[in-house]
């Protein structure tokens, strides 16, 4: 288990399309900080039908997105 799994399963519940979360918002949700071992997890992600689109270390970040061929709508 990854220390960034509860940000995953946070994203899966609530991103629609896209979603960008600032690194303390992202320390918050997992307790983790966003550090190389980020880089290494990302790809985690595409299991749970997102990926990472952008990540800006200027204005501190992450911009996510849902995978068009996983794309659910919500009402």
């Amino acid at each position: 288990m990854s220390k960034y799994t509860k940000l995953w399963n946070y994203l899966k519940d609530s991103c629609l399309g896209t979603e960008t979360l600032t690194f303390d918002e992202i320390y918050s949700i997992c307790g983790a900080y966003v550090d190389d071992s980020f880089m290494r997890a990302k790809h985690e992600l595409e299991n749970y039908g997102l990926s990472v689109v952008k990540i800006n270390l200027r204005d501190r970040t992450v911009l996510f997105s849902r995978n068009a061929s996983n794309m659910r709508y919500r009402r």
